[in-house]
């Protein structure tokens, strides 16, 4: 009975394994078969054995090959600008006049302290005599080399007429454009190196004169702004 027992085990084992592969070799025969289900099964296995050995390769795509629109899911809202309020911008030019310096009161002027210093004895004044017999020294002149001297010569007029040719506002301003300011009179100093400063005035009402200052290249026929009302032209 045990031996009979043993036999049928077997067969019903070796029954059930050759019914399991006939499965397989009837659900395997398809896909090898058809090309999409053999590429994708391929796929499938080249993918499981990357991620098993751990070789991730980047992925990449070309510009405009990807038309799809992007997840809605992954889409970050945007919060509003803050409303900034409105600046008010004052269209005035605020001038220093000369003579419009106030002193502050004297009751707020620093008073010096008691001077804890011992004075010291003067000496004895001089008689008359005495000074009178002391030569006077004459008193030094200022030096003014290092100011330029402005003139209108000839190459100055040349230099004035190449600043009228390159910077055309002036030239208007010059012949009346600018009915606030009144031209006055033009020089030019020699800097050297066959280059001059040119000078303009005008007179302003109420105000100072205004003056435009260009530094002017013959040679090399330049133009450049000077001081900072010349450099409001450019």
């Amino acid at each position: 009975m045990a031996e009979g027992s043993f036999l049928r085990f077997f067969k019903g084992r070796q029954r059930a394994y050759g019914v399991l592969l006939l499965f397989v070799v009837a659900a395997s025969a398809p896909i090898t078969a058809v090309p999409s289900l053999r590429n994708r099964l391929l796929d499938r296995v080249m993918t499981l054995k990357t991620a098993m050995a751990g070789e991730v390769k980047p992925v990449s795509i070309k510009v405009g090959e990807y038309q799809e629109p992007f997840p809605a899911e992954f889409e970050r809202p945007t919060s509003p600008l803050p409303v900034l309020p409105p600046v008010n911008v004052v269209d005035k030019v605020y001038r220093m006049t000369p003579g419009g310096y106030i002193p502050p009161p004297a009751a707020s002027r620093a008073r010096p302290g008691p001077s804890t210093a011992k004075a010291i004895p003067l000496p004895p004044a001089m008689s008359e005599t005495a000074k009178l017999a002391q030569p006077v020294a004459p008193e030094a002149a200022p030096s003014n080399d290092t100011e330029p001297k402005y003139q209108t010569g000839a190459l100055e007029q040349e230099a004035y007429q190449l600043l009228l040719q390159a910077n055309p506002i002036i030239a208007g301003m010059v012949q009346g454009s600018n009915p606030g300011l009144r031209f006055k009179s033009w020089d030019a100093a020699a800097r050297g190196n066959d280059t001059y400063w040119v000078r303009i005035k005008f007179q302003s009402e109420g105000n100072p004169d205004v003056e435009y200052i260009w530094q002017v290249k013959l040679e090399a026929k330049q133009v450049r702004p000077l001081n900072f009302n010349a450099r409001t032209l450019s």
